[in-house]
């Protein structure tokens, strides 16, 4: 073997060892319970309000938000929350999706219960601190808020969730034009 083709061969062995891949192929992040109890509420808040096909209900997206409002699972089942609701698996992917972003902060908001959330680029887009297509769309503190903060804390508020529905679909709506709301009833 020459000169020429030794240091070829040191070089690409070289290079193949930098890139391989851990041996049990997996990576440990310390995430929020994705168990249906604890993420179903926030994937079905999250489908809800961020979820559109227009929106993160779409593959062009890194963050993926699977459900009855856009984008489906399964590509047999259509959207529409009248049709067929939200399914596990769908809140699973999200779920997925949701902690797959920022594995390393993600690990250090939960270490940390949830008590600084704004670490997360998601949680600072959606209130309003970071550039976000879809403008604020969560104040810190309202239920919507809260039904993210206390998922990430470890003690999903599943009653704010639930009250997190109530928000509009669209992003750039106003809450209080909803029929029911006390700015609604005053016009």
């Amino acid at each position: 073997m020459n000169g020429i083709s030794a240091g070829f061969v040191v070089l690409f062995a070289t290079f193949a060892t930098a890139c391989s891949v851990p041996q049990q192929g997996w990576i440990t992040i310390d995430a929020p319970d994705g168990s249906e109890a604890e993420f179903g509420p926030v994937g079905n808040y999250l489908d809800h309000r961020c979820g559109t096909l227009d929106c993160h209900g779409s593959m062009a997206r890194d963050l993926r938000i699977y459900g009855c409002y856009g984008m489906r699972l399964n590509p047999n089942d259509v959207p529409g929350c009248t049709l067929l609701p939200t399914t596990p698996d769908e809140h699973t992917a999200t779920y997925r999706s949701l902690v797959g972003l920022q594995p390393e902060v993600m690990s250090e908001v939960v270490e940390g219960h949830g008590t600084q959330p704004q670490l997360l680029t998601f949680v600072r887009k959606a209130r309003g601190t970071e550039t976000h297509k879809g403008g604020q769309l969560i104040t810190p503190g309202d239920v919507q808020d809260t039904c993210i903060v206390s998922w990430l804390a470890g003690d999903t508020d599943v009653e704010a969730c639930i009250q997190a529905l109530a928000y509009p679909l669209f992003p750039g709506l106003d809450a209080g034009s909803l029929p029911g709301s006390a700015e609604a009833s005053t016009e």
